[in-house]
């Protein structure tokens, strides 16, 4: 064989090796570890257009939006038909959102649902994995009879997948990017008894003096985006009980869990150590933990329709209400901007959006817009709002997304709109997915509009 050749071969192989797809998408996969860096949660469905062998990642999209990205190859599932991918989707939908904090240092992952297969990874304590489904496999004893729990399917957070029984996990959901941020702080030394339940006491009421809300108020912080209709200074978790600095009673009260998914409450005697960080509601089924490095992080366990469910909260100092008036403000400051840049704008094809002020439109002749985007039903009579958010990747093109409410229609209508030298464009959401309040794509081969300034 010539060297020409050979180099030829060399050449072809390297480049199969860097990359598995050239031009054709390899299909659909399922996030199965929710990505901070692009804003997205586990169980999302991803268009896969390439492989990196070299770099270990996938090159994805979110079907619907042109944007391309990178993640690690462990963080999806294998490429496959979309139709198989929604199948995986639908299994993995039990679990959620849902992770596992380990309760016991060296629990092991194995290779099948029975105790005694091989280990294929030992677990920290204090580690968080995800929890994707529930298996059938032999029941695990400790010489006393059958230890409660489950199989899991598990993978870590460094791609090891496996099956892990359940009894010395703290199961939880979450709806943080940001995984890592539940961790468990490490173990603190051993304690002289009389001076440890004093300082647990102390933590105790520590923790009685915290507000705490749910975790999705964390996060709308976090990321800028306040969700007034998701961010209610009523929701949250409060102890039922108001005890002085220097009080000897005992911890009893009445707990109240007020969240979007729960209303529920407990009476209990006692709030008891049982492990570091882990504390349970005596006379309730209710159970405690507390992460982070300022334990401004709880986990509650409780049964609900004889079912295990946890809800994390986090502590915040932020007054929410005014975390909501700030919002408002904006979003009012933002309708005064568009409002003022025309106020009225026109086009020869879907007519003339006339801003009475920032929450009054009159918008006439959208006939060609009828049925598909407005209803028949509708009238010209418009009031706007500002009512969700758009992900990082639509604000290049984008300001937002402005909701026009009009006379006669049940529904909002929205667009994505951008405020322009020359005008206001617009384009049809109507069916863009929305993620908690914030669109987080394109809709399909959208109606684009585009208004003159007058």
């Amino acid at each position: 064989m010539s060297l020409r050749k050979i180099f030829l071969l060399i050449t072809v192989s390297l480049f199969v090796g860097l990359f598995t797809s050239c031009g054709k998408n390899l299909g659909y996969s399922v996030l199965l570890w929710s990505n901070s860096e692009h804003e997205i949660m586990d169980g999302t469905l991803l268009k896969v257009h390439i492989r990196s062998n070299i770099s270990q990642v996938y090159v994805v999209s979110i079907p619907g939006s042109k944007e391309k990205f990178e993640i690690p190859l462990w963080q999806a599932t294998e490429p496959e038909s979309k139709s198989k991918a929604l199948r995986q989707q639908k299994r993995f939908s039990e679990f959620e959102h849902t992770y596992a904090s380990v309760k016991l240092d060296g629990l092991p992952i194995r290779s099948d649902a029975v105790n005694t297969s091989k280990q294929v990874y030992r677990l920290r304590e204090g580690e968080i994995i995800r929890c994707l489904y529930r298996g059938s496999g032999a029941a695990v004893t400790n010489g006393k009879g059958n230890m409660e729990g489950e199989w899991l399917r598990v993978l870590t957070g460094t791609g090891t997948i496996g099956w892990c029984f359940s009894h010395n996990l703290s199961l939880f959901q979450t709806e943080a990017f940001d995984v890592a941020s539940v961790k468990q702080d490490s173990p603190v030394a051993k304690e002289d008894s009389r001076d440890k339940s004093k300082n647990d006491s102390a933590i105790i009421r520590a923790l009685l003096a915290k507000k705490w809300y749910p975790e999705s108020f964390a996060n709308m912080i976090k990321v800028g985006r306040i969700d007034v209709n998701r961010m209610n200074p009523n929701l949250g978790f409060s102890f039922g009980i108001n005890i002085e600095e220097n009080s000897e009673s005992a911890f009893a009260g009445t707990a109240v869990l007020n969240t979007e998914n729960t209303v529920a409450s407990w009476t209990y005697t006692d709030i008891v150590k049982k492990a570091e960080k882990e504390y349970e509601f005596k006379g309730a089924n209710l159970k405690m933990s507390v992460r982070g490095a300022g334990s401004d992080t709880m986990i509650l366990q409780f049964m609900e329709k004889g079912r295990t469910k946890n809800e994390t909260l986090v502590a915040l100092n932020d007054n929410i209400e005014e975390l909501i008036d700030r919002e408002l403000e904006r979003r009012q400051n933002e309708l005064k901007r568009i409002a003022k840049a025309g106020p009225v704008f026109q086009s020869s094809n879907y007519g003339t959006i006339k801003f009475n002020n920032e929450n009054s439109v009159t918008w006439s002749n959208y006939r060609l817009l009828q049925p598909g985007i407005i209803s028949n039903k509708a009238l010209g009579s418009v009031t706007v709002t500002l009512d969700y958010f758009i992900a990082g990747s639509l604000k290049s093109s984008y300001d937002g997304v402005i909701t026009m409410h009009f006379m006669g229609m049940e529904d909002g209508v929205n667009f994505l709109y951008k405020l322009t030298d020359k005008g206001l464009r617009l384009e049809d959401a109507s069916k863009a997915p929305v993620k908690d309040g914030v669109v987080t794509a394109r809709s399909a081969s959208p109606m684009i509009l585009f208004f003159e300034k007058k």
